[in-house]
Formats: C-alpha cells, sequence, structure tokens
C-alpha cells in the first residue's frame, strides 16, 4: 500500500511553451474536431444500435406496447 508521502513524490506535469507553428496548431485542431465528430457519430450510432435491439425485444415479448 502507498503512504501518503509516496504521493508527494511523484514527478509533476510541467507546462512549457509550444514550439508549434500557428499553421501546426490550426492543423492539429481541425484534425481534432474531425475526431471529436467522428467519436460522436459512432457513440450516436452505438446508442441507436442498442436502443432499437431494446425495443425490438421488448415489443417481442409482448411487455411494450
Amino acid at each position: 500500500m502507498m503512504a501518503k508521502d509516496d504521493f508527494d513524490r511523484m514527478p509533476r506535469t510541467e507546462l512549457r511553451e509550444s514550439n508549434w507553428t500557428p499553421e501546426e496548431r490550426a492543423e492539429f485542431i481541425r484534425r481534432r474536431r474531425g475526431r471529436n465528430w467522428l467519436l460522436l457519430a459512432a457513440l450516436g450510432v452505438f446508442s441507436m444500435m442498442i436502443y432499437g435491439i431494446a425495443v425490438v425485444k421488448l415489443h417481442e415479448y409482448g411487455q411494450m406496447w
């Protein structure tokens, strides 16, 4: 088990200046935004798939409508 003192000795993350050019930063943000939209779409499709399966199963067993 870790003692409280062990947590105090863990390395800290250092914040520092980025050496990216404005074009590199804009490209990174553009790609990240695209990945975020793709992830949102994938989560939406997954949620609708689970909801659809639940509706079909509930209807099939006569517990809905």
